[in-house]
């Protein structure tokens, strides 16, 4: 472990921003949940209609999970107890790979262990960063949902709950930077393996929902997500499940360091095969390039937004009936107003997705960055390639692929809602295109200020929060989302769309002409 310190240090330093972000972002989700279900279902009969209505629609069990018990803190931490701590086992294990296999091939690594550093080290202060960020999530969430009134057993239950997730994949994530050559691999071998466990869950859950016992399937204990789930926070309050998660934690940490420990810097277990000795024809210009670098990326988006937007589109049957009057409203708030419920709900849904897309559009837009900061920029540019194609095109394949992720997600939805959504899908590029035009400026401007993108982004979803938590409008009139229409049935290029898309163009030009007046590296 010698050199531990000063690496943890180091890893701290390198998160100083995103990660108290992130964490405000989970504390006030969970504590929004109850304070807005307090106004939805002030009434004892209201939990019962609604816990069963819940229950009666497959795709909300397949999203969110069954409501096991009609009590407040279950139908208020529904969408908190699989879907939300999912994200943040999916922020914990991006995160060891970050300071693991990315810096790797960044030739950080390389660099940190020509000094007096065991070979473990890095690894380990990923995973202590990445694990206590875990459990301080949950310690605030459990105080912070004591302090609303719901049961304080229940509440450090959930908050438990939360932490052996985030924990449980920090390990997955450090395993997969280890057998996976690449940090691409590692994160794509990382999403397939979360994306199999919820799967795995909902399969599970479907099928308990035909169980007079409402009991878990086979299924459901194939998945850590199933075993976490099985905590049960608010309704039966079990903790015999986490030893599970802490097990499989300890025997995926001990697996991992004992391979990082012996494996070749750089290398990978898994094989990867050569490849061409010549490029193909489509890979001998900038744009080609980009799409082949991110292709795989964009395809798993795609095919993620068409489920989501099944699932999505699934749920609207069930909205009228879960609709409490405190529910109508907050989903008419979310939804851009009107008096259609279910045109409503969809606006919400879109909003959404749309701020879910603007996390891949950012990331596209700010690639380059990891380009000039990792010196392949540098030997790119040394060639006959203009700057202004090898950043312009990043940015073009950003707003074209969000733009077919978005119109994915309408699809899906479609196909289960029986009537043409693909357009009011698309009404929320304008504010995802805005996102990435940030992105995009703050690349061009510097690599080392493409932190304020997702600082921006951030502060739509707290705005969205704000609007749940019944703050002063003006709050929530900030975000790009709030000046979008996403509803059927509605006009989507609007002035304010309008204005959004303009203000992208001009960031966007802004941003190439920026990266051609300045030093690169």
């Amino acid at each position: 472990m010698k050199g531990l310190a000063p690496t943890l240090r180091l890893v701290l330093r390198r998160d100083r921003i995103q990660a108290p972000v992130w964490f405000y972002i989970f504390v006030a989700m969970a504590v929004s949940a109850v304070v807005s279900a307090k106004g939805l279902y002030p009434h004892a009969d209201q939990l019962v209609s609604a816990a069963a209505a819940a229950d009666r629609n497959a795709s909300l069990v397949a999203l969110f999970g069954p409501v096991y018990q009609p009590t407040l803190g279950a139908l208020a931490m529904v969408k908190m107890i699989v879907l939300i701590p999912a994200c943040l086992g999916l922020l914990t294990g991006l995160l060891v790979v970050r300071h693991t296999r990315a810096d790797e091939d960044s030739g950080r690594r390389e660099m940190l262990g020509a000094a007096a550093i065991d070979r473990i080290a890095a690894p380990v202060a990923a995973l202590i960063e990445s694990v206590g960020l875990s459990l301080l999530i949950g310690a605030v969430v459990g105080v912070g949902l004591t302090v609303t009134g719901l049961p304080a057993v229940g509440a450090a239950t959930f908050a438990a709950e939360w932490a052996l997730v985030g924990s449980f994949f920090a390990t997955v994530g450090l395993l997969c930077a280890q057998l996976a050559e690449g940090a691409q691999g590692a994160r794509g071998l990382f999403a397939l393996v979360l994306g199999v466990s919820y799967v795995l869950r909902a399969l599970g859950d479907i099928q308990g929902l035909h169980r007079v016992t409402r009991e878990p399937t086979a299924w459901t204990w194939l998945s850590p997500l199933g075993w976490a789930q099985q905590m049960r926070p608010f309704a039966g309050d079990r903790w015999w499940p986490a030893l599970l998660l802490v097990a499989g934690a300890a025997i995926l940490a001990a697996g991992s360091l004992r391979i990082a420990a012996r494996r070749d810097l750089g290398a990978g277990l898994i094989p990867v095969g050569r490849g061409r000795p010549a490029a193909a024809a489509g890979l001998r210009s900038a744009p080609a390039l980009a799409w082949r670098l991110h292709r795989t990326q964009v395809g798993a988006w795609v095919v993620g937004f068409l489920a989501c937007g099944v699932a999505f589109g699934g749920m609207a049957s069930a909205i009228t009936g879960l609709a409490s009057p405190g529910t109508a409203d907050l989903v008419s708030r979310l939804g851009g107003g009107g008096t259609d419920l279910v045109d409503a709900f969809y606006g919400a849904i879109f909003s959404i997705m749309g701020m879910i897309a603007a996390v891949l559009a950012i990331s596209l837009t700010i690639a380059p960055a990891g380009e000039e900061t990792s010196g392949r920029a540098e030997y790119l540019l040394a060639g006959p390639v203009r700057r202004t194609s090898w950043f312009g095109s990043q940015s073009v394949l950003a707003l074209l692929a969000s733009a077919v992720v978005v119109a994915a997600g309408g699809v899906g939805a479609s196909l289960v809602a029986d009537r043409d959504l693909v357009l009011p899908a698309l009404g929320v590029l304008p504010a995802v295109w805005l996102l990435a035009a940030v992105g995009a400026l703050a690349a061009g401007l510097s690599a080392r200020v493409t932190t304020v993108a997702w600082v921006a982004l951030a502060l739509c979803v707290l705005m969205l929060v704000a609007d749940v938590l019944r703050l002063p409008s003006w709050v929530s009139r900030l975000s790009p989302f709030s000046h979008i229409t996403a509803q059927p049935g509605q006009t989507l290029l609007t002035g304010a769309a309008t204005a959004m898309v303009i203000a992208t163009v001009v960031a966007m030009g802004l941003a190439v002409v920026a990266v051609t007046r300045r030093d690169v590296g």
